[in-house]
């Protein structure tokens, strides 16, 4: 008894519960051998692949894709998440297959988004081990377990709120000094390099906390220059995004994500299962009982609490189907590309009422035998959220292994349907294996031309048709520079449709011939149309990079390697430091 209440005060118990809860979601997956791919696997997978070879290959091409998605010369990664796609990629290239890249991705995801709950549970002031029941409880509900299920980026987005919120969190208690620049900056460059759309979630979540801060800022002048300060550093450090997406956005029409009625992707109640769409009854009684807490304690919650959990309540709230999201969706159509789904928003409400109820499990309660049966419920809770979770991974993971491999085949080609080939492609060093065997008829960011289709006409299935269907008869090489080759033989002098695609700055070389836009024509998608000679044709793709835009990313480039040498030299300094305390104190 003794050793374990030793064990239970030791200074390193949350991070090593928050490893360990790490571990066991990525267990069920070691057991198996399984690799999970859910809904956006293909798709980022592929983003990822093309940054991978990239990367072996020492052959870059930021905006134009030569080697993911069938070679098709798509830009993607340029305005979704760059700098998270080419470190994904270099860790693909050391993990060398999808399963081991899974399980390292998984676990980091699990233990940046736990360690960033604890984290923020304990900047607002909450004792520790209502932090750490905090950080397990998000750890295993919401969007975080979804990047490991689903490969959904707003699970990584979600593993780094957190962090953001607790800049919030700062604000509104320290009076002296309420912003912390660099990091906040940072935090913001990070989700800009790897979810926009988190970007836009942080932002509005900060506005309350900053207004709140700025009224009772000892400076407020001060506290304005430093938001100064952080709006430059977060610009210059995503420069290359802003960048990309105004270049883009300035000549050529992208076609947004496919459009979902707001109303209907709502939370839905379940018992225990929890998914993207659903919330668990346990967790909803949890927070009634938190609610109920508030309003009988009243008089004695803290400030920060309140601004926290009513924060949190408004935003659960607008992911219900209580919020009126019909009249949202005729006011704000573009909603229904950008957002989707108004359960995204949980990525903040469940931060901000779990950082709330660690904050109310910390108040004093008398009696105490009260607090401690609260303590046991909230205990509980935990072991019955953690348990659901690991339980839905390892039932994925053994149908996975038994039965079928790609869980959602929404949008997928599949020109290979034996499981035990995909199986064996997923394991595979050579991860582009399974991109040949499944292919994604995603039209994200596709170039199309100003009139809407949709049906059968829509960009996705326009791009299965001229794409997919069409690149297994055409032979594609990588060239020096980016550039992208593609040769086919034609039987007799005729119009074909190349399986690649083009922009405003694409460049195309026909058989040594550099066309302009008015000698070639254009589908939809822009995959380009040109008149074959008899024989063997060379059309040589490659995206001409804006002048300014080179600069903007290399302005962003030198501006993090500059940030990464300052914490390196701060570091340095404070191990110095710390080494020549320790001396002295020998002495």
């Amino acid at each position: 008894m003794r050793l374990i209440k030793r064990g239970w005060q030791c200074r390193w118990l949350p991070q090593a519960m928050i490893v360990m809860m790490g571990l066991l979601a990525i267990l069920p997956q070691l057991i198996t051998g399984s690799t999970i791919v859910g809904t956006d696997g293909i798709f980022h997978f592929n983003r990822i692949y093309d940054t991978a070879k990239q990367i072996s290959a020492l052959n870059f091409s930021y905006f134009q894709m030569n080697y993911g998605f069938q070679q098709s010369g798509r830009v993607i990664n340029a305005v979704y998440g760059p700098y998270f796609a080419y470190l994904a990629g270099l860790l693909l290239v050391i993990c060398r297959s999808w399963y081991h890249f899974q399980l390292v991705t998984t676990f980091a995801v699990y233990v940046i988004g736990g360690w960033g709950m604890y984290r923020l549970a304990q900047t607002a002031g909450a004792r520790r081990n209502p932090s750490l029941v905090a950080a397990l409880i998000f750890m295993n509900v919401g969007w975080l377990p979804r990047w490991g299920l689903d490969q959904n980026m707003s699970g990584v987005g979600a593993a780094i709120l957190p962090y953001v919120i607790a800049c919030g969190v700062v604000m509104v208690k320290r009076h002296d000094r309420p912003m912390q620049p660099i990091k906040l900056a940072l935090l913001m460059a990070v989700l800009c390099q790897t979810h926009v759309l988190s970007t836009l979630m942080a932002f509005l979540i900060l506005i309350p906390f900053w207004i709140i801060g700025l009224v009772h800022a000892e400076s407020r002048s001060k506290m304005i220059r430093d938001t100064a300060v952080a709006v430059g550093i977060t610009v210059v450090l995503s420069a290359n995004v802003w960048g990309a997406l105004l270049s883009l956005y300035s000549h050529n029409s992208l076609a947004l994500p496919h459009a979902s009625a707001l109303a209907h992707n709502t939370l839905k109640l379940t018992w225990l299962r929890d998914k993207r769409r659903t919330v668990s009854r346990v967790l909803i009684m949890l927070f009634t009982g938190q609610l109920g807490i508030l309003i009988v304690m009243r008089k004695r919650i803290s400030k920060v609490n309140w601004l926290l959990s009513g924060l949190g309540f408004l935003v659960l709230w607008t992911t219900t189907g209580l919020f009126p999201w019909h009249l949202v969706h005729r006011l704000v159509p573009v909603l229904s590309s950008v957002l989707q789904f108004p359960v995204r928003l949980t990525v903040l409400a469940y931060p901000l009422l779990l950082c709330g109820l660690a904050l109310t499990f910390s108040q004093p309660v008398k009696p105490l035998r009260l607090k401690r049966w609260v303590m046991l419920g909230a205990v509980l809770t935990t072991g019955v959220l953690i348990g659901t979770n690991v339980h839905q991974i390892a039932k994925t993971s053994v149908q996975v292994r038994h039965h079928r491999v790609l869980r959602h085949l929404g949008g997928t080609l599949l020109i290979k349907r034996s499981p035990e080939q995909l199986r064996q492609a997923l394991s595979s060093q050579h991860p582009g294996i399974l991109l040949q065997l499944a292919e994604k008829h995603s039209g994200d960011y596709l170039p199309v031309k100003h009139t809407s289709k949709k049906g059968s006409n829509s960009p996705s299935n326009l791009y299965e048709q001229q794409i997919l269907w069409g690149h297994q008869f055409y032979k594609f090489t990588v060239l020096s520079g980016g550039r992208l080759e593609v040769q086919w033989r034609a039987s007799t002098q005729l119009q074909y449709v190349i399986p690649v695609v083009t922009y405003y700055d694409s460049s195309l070389t026909l058989n040594g011939k550099t066309l302009s836009r008015s000698e070639y024509g254009r589908t939809h998608i822009n995959a380009p149309i040109v008149w074959s000679k008899k024989g063997v044709n060379t059309l040589i793709l490659k995206y001409e990079t804006p002048v300014g835009v080179s600069g903007l990313l290399w302005v962003s480039a030198f501006s993090w390697l500059g940030f990464a040498a300052y914490g390196g030299r701060r570091g340095w300094r404070r191990y110095r430091a710390f080494r020549g305390q320790k001396i002295k104190v020998k002495r």
